[in-house]
């Protein structure tokens, strides 16, 4: 049952993550779960620093609202998967915040958010 519900879980977060597969070189543990594991810690950070490069790319009088959603989005993956995992997306989202890019680069990045969070709320049940 544990197993199951763990399942369940990861599938969840691994819809709010997207297509992580193609991003992440696979290991070379013997051991699927461990890969499994691995990918869902590599998925997080990669999404936690999409959503620090995304809030970078915001104007000013919407950062209180982006703030706001990252903060959920950081409560719903430590409500499904721990902790460990919430710290995982919040580290990378602060590190995502210290990065500067082109202006140019923001349309695509502030894109990419929006399909992850999408996905995020639509595998979770969440409101839009």
């Amino acid at each position: 049952m544990k197993s199951r519900l763990w399942l369940q879980r990861a599938l969840i977060t691994l819809a709010c993550l997207g297509a992580i597969g193609g991003a992440v070189a696979a290991s070379a543990s013997p051991d699927p779960a461990v890969d499994a594991e691995e990918k869902l810690d590599e998925g997080l950070k990669g999404f936690g620093y999409l959503s620090g490069l995304a809030l970078g790319c915001v104007a000013q009088e919407q950062r209180k609202a982006m703030e706001r959603e990252v903060m959920d989005l950081g409560n719903e993956i430590g409500r499904l998967l721990g902790t460990d995992r919430a710290f995982l997306y919040t580290a990378s989202f602060g590190y995502g915040t210290s990065v500067t890019i082109k202006t140019e680069e923001c349309q695509e990045v502030l894109t990419r958010y929006e399909a992850r969070v999408g996905k995020c709320r639509q595998g979770s049940g969440s409101k839009p």
